[in-house]
């Protein structure tokens, strides 16, 4: 799998270092490193209001608008002072919060924590039941459904404790019951995996082969065999066009584009080489793209 991922990383990087002959010669006069002394005080809040509501979902106290107002004025708007900000925003729990809310409404609408809560306790009665009646199927069906359950409600706390990966966290947004009603039937089932997480369509035989999997039958896509939901939804959360999904992901959340050719291959070298979501976020939302500067 890490050759295959090294292979596609390559192939992006051929298809994003082609030259254009008209600007191959050109040469750009005061290229030197941006300077920010005539950036405004409004400029800057601005980014700080930003980042606090793409980050936390919410705008700054005005103690917190001042204190790292000062701090970046004081850095003279370095990109290393910018990270510093948003390492300390993202070591919260209103990040995490914000991050699982983002999944759960783009992929669960409709099911927040209460909602979930109150199915958890109607399966543990069901399990609890199906025990006292000798149903041993029955309980069976239920305790799988819980373990699924526990690892959604689980996971913000599981991913910031880092007790689980980015894919794990994707795997528990989906290998539930919720996403199954949601997306009802195998085939709308496997659509909506490839379209979340991969940003894309199968092809024909990958549908076929997915559809096959998910029902139970030995099956094999992206080179890789399972003959089970499960085996086929991990196949999915740790293939090379996941995290290229995922970049997409932030581009789109925080510069409403996707990544050019280059910021997607150094994207993927991140997330190959870390695992580190946030690490990505942080690349976009230090640079002056982001910022307005």
């Amino acid at each position: 799998m890490r050759n295959l991922l090294y292979i596609f990383i390559l192939i992006l990087f051929i298809s994003s270092c082609q030259k254009d002959p008209i600007l191959e010669n050109v040469i750009i006069e005061n290229n030197n490193a941006p300077h920010y002394d005539n950036v405004t005080t409004v400029q800057i809040q601005n980014y700080i209001n930003k980042i606090y509501i793409d980050l936390l979902g919410r705008e700054p106290f005005e103690q917190e608008l001042t204190d790292v107002t000062d701090y970046l004025r004081s850095n003279n708007l370095s990109e290393t002072s910018r990270e510093d900000v948003l390492i300390q925003l993202m070591d919260s729990e209103e990040y995490y919060k914000r991050f699982y809310d983002i999944y759960q409404v783009s992929y669960l609408p409709g099911v927040d924590q209460d909602e979930l809560n109150f199915r958890i306790l109607i399966f543990e009665n069901e399990y609890d039941q199906a025990v006292q009646n000798g149903s041993v199927d029955v309980a069976q069906f239920y305790q799988r459904e819980l373990v699924l359950f526990y690892a959604l409600r689980d996971a913000e706390q599981n991913y910031r404790n880092g007790d689980i990966t980015i894919n794990e966290f994707m795997v528990a947004i989906c290998n539930n019951n919720f996403y199954d009603e949601i997306n009802m039937g195998v085939e709308n089932f496997v659509l909506s995996c490839f379209e979340n997480f991969l940003k894309r369509t199968p092809t024909d035989a990958e549908l076929d082969a997915s559809t096959e999997m998910v029902y139970g039958a030995p099956s094999q896509i992206f080179l890789q065999d399972g003959n089970n939901k499960t085996a086929y939804i991990n196949i999915i959360m740790n293939v090379p066009e996941f995290y290229q999904g995922l970049a997409i992901d932030i581009y789109n959340q925080l510069l409403v584009r996707e990544p050019s050719s280059e910021e997607m291959v150094e994207a993927i070298f991140i997330f190959d080489e870390t695992n580190d979501y946030q690490q990505v976020q942080r690349k976009v939302m230090k640079s002056d793209e982001y910022a307005g500067f």
